[in-house]
This record gives structure tokens, sequence and C-alpha cells, in this order.
């Protein structure tokens, strides 16, 4: 983390849209970053893009928030991180079908 830092902001769903957005305004204003989505290459270009046109410090995780596994590794990594001072849950997910019997399929088959 930079010396005059306000501290680590993580942004999920960063790779695109408002995620990128939040990423580039929440760097100007001061804040280390880590970004985190599921597609590397892209989140790779914005996080090179930011670190250059702010000179913040800013770090990429793939993740899949989607995925049971994932999404605990990355729960645990944001529970025990010292310098996290900001969290912006921006993460997004497709669901097929109707909203009822898609939670219904995702819920039954994400819980015991």
């Amino acid at each position: 983390m930079s010396n005059d830092s306000k501290g680590l902001a993580i942004i999920t769903g960063t790779s695109t849209g408002i995620g990128a957005v939040y990423a580039d305004r929440l760097a100007r204003r001061g804040y280390d970053l880590l970004l985190v989505a599921r597609t590397e290459a892209r989140l790779s270009a914005v996080a090179e893009r930011i670190a250059r046109d702010t000179g913040r410090s800013a770090a990429i995780l793939r993740v899949d928030l989607a995925d049971p596994a994932q999404l605990a590794a990355f729960a645990a990594r944001v529970e025990t991180d010292p310098d996290l001072t900001l969290f912006v849950n921006n993460a997004g997910m497709s669901l097929h079908g109707t909203l009822a019997s898609s939670m219904k399929r995702k819920c039954s088959s994400s819980w015991p």
C-alpha cells in the first residue's frame, strides 16, 4: 500500500461498467485498490490503466463469486485484510429462466 493512501478499497465486478468507474474514482480520491472479477484479461487492463493514470496501486484478484469455494476463499481474505478501508460489492450474476424458478434451483443446489 502507498504511504499516502487512504487505505485499501476492494471492489468486485471491476472488469467493466460501473465497477471499473468506481475503481477509477476511488483511485483518484487516494485509495489503493484490489480489483476483483472473473475475467482476468479485462481486469488486468483496468488495473494497468488505473495505475498508469492515477499512480495508485491497483492489484487484481480473479474470483468467480458464484463458485462457493472461491467465494469462501475471497471472504476469508476480506475478513483478515488489515488494510481494508472500503468495500464495494458490485459483482453481478445471471440466472436462467424466471426469477422464481432460478432462485429455487440456485438455493437448492447451494444449501445443504
